[in-house]
């Protein structure tokens, strides 16, 4: 009985210590127009324990006597620290969370840490900005939001990847683009644009040493972070839809002839035939006895000559860009699930897009999904998974300067040449039909890409955090063109075929982090990170081929009657790293970091293999100064960094080896043959950067901006070193040369109006990037193409061209100035000199945002422009070609030619035959600026309560145009990346040849969460 009472008592007493120890605080949160926030995470500070806002905001949560602060976190939203301070009711306003905000957390070198505690020059997109256009490439969604960071389409083809350069172009044979890492894997640029935009939570772009330095050998161009979606609070499914139209776009300044226009043109030029139609059309007509025999154009009445062309307009297509550049349509779904638990965060999406282009037959479709899941299996360990595929299938049309290609043949192609000729394609003055090359020629390209990282970190002590994480990119292709029987092209050939061609790339990260973070007394916080990484990439193709297919329903490899081709490769290439960073802050005041790294590539020479990098950044928080008393001003930072990248891509694997070529044979028995010269010394490109910038913000951040320069030398420029030919060889890969980029960059966002019910922004981006050689091995470097050298002085690509000195309003030739400044009429191709300044770089770019909104409707646009640099308008040269071209469409510029003495004219006299040459002159020279109205967006979203009553969390329907306008006095569209998508032979922008069109584009969607 005894120890039955003394159990009861010690019950009631751990019960009345229990009530006693524990209370319950309740509380409701709303978003800044008192909306409530559902699915905000309110926990205890210090600990796991927590609970999540109801769909009316409320929150109950149960505390001890211990605990002093929860913190409220939601999605969009600011987080806010509370003290409890015996309270046991409160009402929470979240703030939403603003991209540019100092307090953003930002990844940079293997950790998160606040913005406004890095010291490198960091830019965070927020992944909702990338949402809502009807672009299926992500990496031209980047276009305009980041100073210093230049996004150029490769073409207007669905899915195309852009040229990103970020600071400039800072290699020559070496690759220029940025290093891009998911979640934590490097990826390459196709791997990149397969990313589904809706599953990016925010990519982050880092620009100087301190913020590059720590990823070593392959930080020299910067780096783009990618990191995707997890959960966060209560469940939410989420669908989003778009549907758009999309057209190419018009090309300024220029326009074709109508058949009209092209047949009094070929008459003038002595062009008689109109591409045999006018001689068929003239023999029939003397057949049936209403003309004489032996009329000709020449000799038949001018009324008879119009009504002849008039006819023949008439049977003639007419504006041939109707039928090779149709309107494409754009359909995209969005479906996920995500949320959280104390325990789990979890992202689950599904997606689904059908992009036909603007040119005939062009077609990019995709499929994908991902999953992101993260575990908390108690206080001190977390592990997680992130798993994404994606497939697209892609019809890869021709881009070249022939009749096969579409957007070629809408230009050239007379207005007065049929489509069809008695129910069939007709075979153009091009020599074939685009429409029926893409039809029965088909090349269809499927490719898979997958992500995956797996990850574990652990808190073993209060301050250190270890982590492991091996992260997998796997990439695959597989093509088939087939050249089916039947086709015009196999009957001009003499053969059909088919070809199936593809490759693999495997690529591994193996990275492990232990990173120590620690407050000493009240003002000093010091952290530490050091690690390792490992990388490996293993890549094979093949290529097989067959002739002599029975017909075109039958593609099989199995079925050609002769096999022709059976080649595969592969190669492979590795990376070892060792970093570390050390980071100190006095009072959040003063902050620096020391970087260090050491790479090694298997792709170096022996005696270079390992490179070392390293780099300083400060920062200097002046606002928390006590003599600064300026009160309009609520941020003020300084920061510097200096420091060394390198660049290992854009080379081959065994560049530094002396390998041979084993296809070869001798005496009918397999031989070797020498076929690359070893270079021992070879190493990675190296560029030391410097950087100064300030970061403010005016009127309680209502106004903020960013100012920076910037500094960067690239050496040990990665390039073909010549040797004499005695060797057996031309040249090998060596470092030779510098390169210098400096710039200026501003940013500028301010709230021009801010208040409950309206809101008003306007942000401002501008950048400057002078870039200049600094050595070479030779002063005077010809470019691949002919178009351009390499001096040392001069931007990268400075052309080389002839200079045309105008018409000769006397005799109607083309006059040219020689090397000497005087003028010949002659050949002038042996006097082209150095443009001076004058290349493809862009200068300066950037752009001017604004964004309203009034309760629920918003409106946002952006104005992107781009200038400095230089085209060559091939594009113009061959439409516009004083009779060279005369048989091909003309632009209606070309009618501009001389016709008699004292005429002052564009053209030279097209009835002179010594004219009909056209050189590579400065007349094709433009300058590329432009300026964009790139997309505006109106929207509209649904009252909260409203949305509730229909049980939706939330509505928002959309409307948005693309490219809307352009202005720009270049002769055709100015933003060329690729100058056709079959010649590689130019660089970036460099020169116009019917690449795929840009488009513009209207766009309908919804977003909507349930």
């Amino acid at each position: 009985m005894r120890k039955l009472l003394l159990l009861l008592m010690c019950t009631c007493l751990c019960i009345v210590q229990s009530w006693a120890q524990n209370r319950t605080i309740t509380g409701k949160v709303t978003d800044g127009s008192g909306a409530p926030v559902h699915g905000a995470s309110v926990t205890i500070k210090g600990t796991n324990t927590g609970t999540n806002t109801k769909d009316d905001g409320s929150f109950s949560l149960s505390i001890g006597d211990a605990a002093k602060t929860i913190i409220i976190t939601s999605l969009n939203f600011q987080t806010q620290e509370i003290s409890l301070a015996g309270k046991k009711m409160f009402n929470v306003q979240l703030q939403a969370s603003d991209a540019t905000s100092l307090d953003d957390i930002v990844i940079v070198g293997y950790q998160a840490i606040k913005k406004k505690d890095a010291t490198g020059s960091v830019k965070i997109v927020d992944g909702q900005e990338l949402t809502e256009k009807p672009i299926a490439s992500i990496t031209q969604l980047l276009q305009g939001k980041a100073a210093g960071v230049q996004v150029m389409g490769q073409s207007g083809k669905p899915g195309a990847n852009a040229y990103i350069r970020i600071r400039g172009t800072g290699s020559i044979n070496a690759s220029s683009e940025p290093l891009i890492i998911m979640d934590g894997v490097s990826i390459s640029s196709t791997a990149f644009n397969m990313i589904n935009p809706d599953d990016v939570d925010d990519i982050t772009i880092l620009k100087d040493a301190s913020a590059t330095s720590i990823y070593g050998s392959r930080g020299s161009n910067g780096v783009i972070l990618i990191t995707s979606k997890k959960g966060k609070g209560a469940p939410v499914v989420s669908y989003s839809f778009q549907y758009g139209k999309m057209n190419a776009l018009k090309l300024k300044h220029l326009d074709v002839m109508n058949a009209m226009q092209k047949f009094q043109y070929e008459f003038d030029g002595g062009y008689y035939n109109g591409n045999g139609i006018l001689d068929s059309m003239i023999s029939n007509r003397i057949s049936n006895g209403t003309y004489a025999p032996g009329t000709t154009l020449l000799t038949m009445t001018n009324d008879q000559r119009q009504q002849l062309w008039s006819l023949a307009t008439s049977r003639g297509q007419g504006d041939w860009r109707k039928a090779m550049l149709p309107t494409g349509t754009f359909i995209k779904h969005d479906a996920s699930i995500s949320g959280s638990s104390d325990k789990f965060r979890y992202y689950l999406s599904l997606s689904k897009a059908n992009n036909e282009g603007t040119v005939y037959g062009s077609y990019f479709n995709t499929v994908g999904g991902r999953l992101n899941v993260e575990y908390n299996a108690n206080s001190w360990l977390k592990m997680g998974t992130n798993l994404g595929v994606t497939n697209s299938v892609e019809n890869v049309i021709r881009e070249v300067y022939n009749g096969q290609a579409a957007y070629t043949s809408a230009l050239l192609l007379n207005a007065y040449e049929p489509l069809y000729v008695n129910g069939k394609y007709n075979i153009t003055s091009l020599g074939q039909n685009a429409m029926e090359t893409t039809d029965d020629n088909p090349n269809v390209a499927n490719r898979i890409s997958s992500f995956a990282t797996i990850y574990g970190e652990a808190k073993l002590l209060k301050h250190l955090v270890l982590r492991s994480q091996i992260g997998m990119n796997y990439n695959t292709l597989s093509q088939e063109y087939y050249l089916e029987p039947g086709s015009y092209l196999a009957q001009t050939l003499g053969y059909n075929q088919k070809r199936d061609n593809g490759n693999r790339d495997f690529v591994y990260v193996f990275t492990n982090t232990a990173n120590w973070v620690q407050t000493l007394g009240a003002n000093h916080n010091i952290s530490g990170l050091i690690g390792s990484e490992f990388t490996k990439d293993k890549f094979y193709s093949y290529s097989l081929t067959a002739r002599g297919f029975p017909t075109a329903s039958v593609n099989t490899l199995e079925n050609g009657a002769t096999p022709t081709q059976a080649t595969t490769s592969r190669s492979d290439w590795s990376l070892i790293s060792y970093f570390a960073k050390a980071q100190y802050n006095y009072a959040k005041k003063y902050f620096i970091d020391l970087t260090a790294r050491t790479d090694g590539s298997s792709r170096f020479g022996k005696n270079n293999r390992f490179a070392n990098f390293w780099s300083v950044g400060a920062t200097w928080d002046i606002k928390k100064e006590t003599f600064f008393k300026v009160e309009p001003v609520s941020d003020l930072k300084l920061r510097a960094s200096y420091g060394t990248a390198g660049n290992n891509n854009g080379i081959g694997n065994y560049q530094a080896l002396g390998t041979y070529a084993l296809n070869v044979s001798y005496n009918g028995s397999p031989a070797a043959s020498p076929n690359n010269l070893a270079n021992p010394d070879l190493t990675w490109e190296k560029a030391a950067l410097f950087d100064v910038g300030i970061d403010f913000g005016i009127l309680n951040n209502r106004i903020t901006g960013t100012i920076e320069y910037y500094n960067k030398k690239t050496s040990s420029l990665l390039y073909n070193v010549n040797v004499s030919q005695t060797t057996g060889f031309s040249n090998y890969t060596g470092n030779v040369g510098s390169l210098r980029n400096r710039g200026i960059e501003v940013s500028l966002s301010g709230d021009i109006i801010k208040k409950k019910d309206f809101n008003w922004n306007v942000s401002v981006i501008y950048a400057n990037n002078d870039n200049k050689v600094l050595e070479l091995y030779s002063d005077n470097v010809p470019t691949q193409g002919g178009l351009a050298l390499l001096k040392i002085g001069q931007p990268l690509y400075v052309y080389k061209l002839v200079r045309w000195a105008g018409v000769n309003p006397t005799d109607g030739k083309n006059q040219y100035y020689k090397i000497d400044g005087t003028l010949t009429e002659s050949d002038p191709s042996s006097q082209a000199v150095m443009m001076n300044g004058k290349s493809p770089l862009v200068k300066f770019n950037g752009s001017i945002n604004t964004s309203l909104s009034y309760k629920g409707i918003d409106l946002s646009a952006q104005l992107y422009y781009s200038g400095g640099n230089y085209i060559f308008n091939a594009l113009y040269q061959i439409g516009a070609s004083e009779g060279e071209q005369i048989s091909k469409n003309q632009f209606t510029d070309a009618l501009n030619y001389w016709k008699k003495s004292g005429d002052n004219v564009q053209m030279a006299n097209i009835k002179d035959p010594s004219q009909r040459v056209t050189y590579d002159t400065d007349k094709y020279l433009e300058k590329g600026d432009y300026l964009s109205l790139r997309d505006i967006t109106l929207g509209y979203t649904l009252p909260a309560d409203i949305a509730q009553k229909i049980k939706f969390k939330s509505i928002r329907v959309y409307i948005q145009g693309t490219n809307l306008w352009m202005g720009t006095k270049f002769r055709g569209i100015p933003e060329v990346g690729q100058s056709n998508g079959e010649n590689t032979s130019y660089q970036p922008g460099q020169l116009t040849l019917y690449g795929y069109p840009q488009y513009k584009a209207f766009t309908v969607g919804a977003n909507i969460k349930f």
